[in-house]
């Protein structure tokens, strides 16, 4: 029961980081910030597909997040600055993390729609995982 408990305190995590970035303005906010105002409500909704046993929930959440990720890529091709809120000379690692997040992201988008609900499970506990560490070394 050990991933069990371990998940209760991420998604006690998740939902007081949700409350904080819930509160801003989506206009004022920079590309980073959208996506992860997204992520965190498209994470709340896989969590409740989790406990009702409703996968299919799962993928149309991520949509948001998906299209605003597009944007964040072309604006790295095109080189405009993104500014992270926290340790910006790190960016290239920050690439690096969420270009692996996303990966992980889609393995859970294909179990959802497989109805594989262990693979989901844990998918969603490595991305909560995820998001800690990120937030412990970028968020301010």
């Amino acid at each position: 029961m050990r991933s069990c408990g371990s998940l209760v305190v991420l998604v006690a995590i998740v939902f007081y980081v949700g409350a904080a970035s819930g509160t801003e303005n989506p206009e004022s906010q920079n590309l980073i910030q959208r996506e992860m105002v997204a992520l965190d409500r498209a994470l709340k909704t896989t969590i409740d597909a989790l406990v009702l046993n409703e996968p299919v929930r799962i993928s149309p959440a991520f949509e948001e997040v998906n299209r605003i990720r597009k944007q964040v890529e072309q604006a790295i091709k095109t080189g405009t600055r993104i500014k992270l809120p926290r340790n910006q000379k790190r960016f290239k690692e920050f690439v690096r993390l969420d270009n692996k997040f996303h990966h992980e992201l889609e393995v859970l988008l294909s179990a959802a729609k497989k109805n594989s609900m262990g693979v989901v499970q844990r998918q969603t506990h490595r991305l909560l995982d995820a998001c800690v560490r990120c937030h412990t070394i970028f968020k301010n």
